[in-house]
């Protein structure tokens, strides 16, 4: 079975949040930490059900309870794991401004934010085939040549490619799979 992803592209109303949140954790140098947190938060707002629970139209629950419920559940995702009081007020935060449904995008900008700190640039390969630990390595080394950072490089399949790969860095895709070219090709044929 392929795997899909699905791409979250922030709103302009999640940046203030996130730029919050990455200040906070940067200033109490827990940006590992909130890291993790916000990607409980995101995984939980993102899905369908709790994204019409916690969104600005939805009145059966307060902004409070909302942010509470969030919490509660990402203790849950994190296995049971303490969430720390300042960013259960975070939450507090972008449910009395009617954001909690914003966290996926959130995240994402905090982990942009974070990966510019830290100089590293994250990276996705998804191939048709597993990629062998040295063409891990051949793939990361030529992406830090490229961007000058360091890279961290997450590998995943997806059969559908047919062969080859496709290799994205935030908006750039490099799309050397068969199933890419065949399209172009496809593309080119009908004009």
């Amino acid at each position: 079975m392929a795997e899909t992803t699905t791409v979250v592209r922030p709103t302009t109303a999640a940046r203030p949040y996130a730029r919050a949140a990455f200040e906070e954790a940067q200033a109490t140098q827990a940006l590992p930490l909130w890291s993790e947190i916000l990607k409980a938060a995101a995984a939980v707002a993102a899905d369908p059900a709790m994204h019409r629970l916690l969104g600005p139209w939805n009145p059966t629950l307060r902004g409070d309870q909302k942010a509470e419920l969030v919490a509660g559940l990402c203790r849950d995702v994190r296995g049971g794991a303490e969430v720390p009081e300042v960013f259960v007020a975070f939450l507090r935060m972008l449910a009395e401004f009617h954001r909690l449904h914003q966290l996926p995008g959130i995240a994402v900008l905090f982990e942009q934010l974070r990966a510019n700190a830290e100089s590293v640039v994250h990276a996705e390969l998804i191939s048709a085939v597993a990629v062998t630990e040295a063409q891990r390595i051949q793939v990361s080394e030529a992406l830090r040549a490229r961007f000058q950072r360091d890279v961290a490089l997450d590998c995943k399949m997806d059969a559908s490619l047919i062969a080859g790969a496709v290799i994205r860095v935030g908006d750039l895709v490099i799309d050397g799979s068969a199933r890419g070219r065949l399209e172009k090709l496809a593309t080119a044929l009908s004009q």
